[in-house]
Formats: C-alpha cells, structure tokens, sequence
C-alpha cells in the first residue's frame, strides 16, 4: 500500500470516528426534545451553534445536565430548579404540619365546647 492509500484510510477511519460520536451526541441532543444543529458529514458536532439556539441550549440544560456540561452549555439552571423543588417540598411540609396543628387546636375547642354544653345538664339532673 501506498503512503497516500495510508493516509487516505487514516482520514477515513478518523471521520468514521468522528461520525460516530457526532451521531451519538446527536441522538441524546434529541432525547431532551431539542433541534440538531446543522453539519457537514465526518465534522463534530458544533457546540457554538447549540449556544446560539436558546431553545435548544435551555432544553439540554434542563433534560440532561451531563450532556450539557460536556458540550459547555451548563447554566446552572437544573440546579436552581432541584433547589426550588426542595424549597417547595420544604413549604409544603410545613403547611401539612400547620394545618394538623390547626386540626388538633379545632379539635380541642370542640371537644371543650361539647364538654360545656354537658356541663349544665348534668348538673340539672341531680
């Protein structure tokens, strides 16, 4: 084999390669519902343009924070999402054990009143 036919098979091996893992990534890109950027076949995948794309960066982002950080796209925002879900998980426990309290104070008053209203008949009956 030639020197040329050696580089030839290298290059193509090296943009089978580089096919490769551009289909891979393109394929989780499409998992988070976002639009693939356009490109050459044997070219990688180009993370300027997905950053251009605001839909695109903020669906990656959000659906798969890996993915993200890999391509230079992380904002943080998955972060601050889990960090508000916890805040409300926070809030709503609070409000289930104000409002058990609440039931147990209304509770207390009725059972009170009930006592009250008895009070008087029984002591009308002796």
């Amino acid at each position: 084999m030639s020197d040329l036919d050696t580089q030839i098979s290298q290059a193509h091996a090296a943009a089978e390669a580089t096919e490769q893992q551009a289909r891979h990534l393109e394929a989780r890109i499409l998992k988070t519902g976002a639009a693939l950027p356009k490109r050459q076949y044997g070219s990688p995948l180009n993370p300027e343009a997905l950053k251009q794309n605001l839909t695109a960066r903020s669906l990656i982002c959000k659906r798969d924070p890996e993915l993200a950080s890999f391509l230079g796209l992380q904002d943080g925002s998955y972060r601050r999402e889990a960090e508000e879900r916890e805040a409300a998980a926070m809030r709503a426990q609070a409000l289930v054990m104000q409002t058990e309290q609440l039931r147990q104070r209304n509770q207390a008053a009725a059972d009170a009143r009930y006592r009250q209203q008895l009070s008087p008949r029984l002591t009308g009956w002796r």
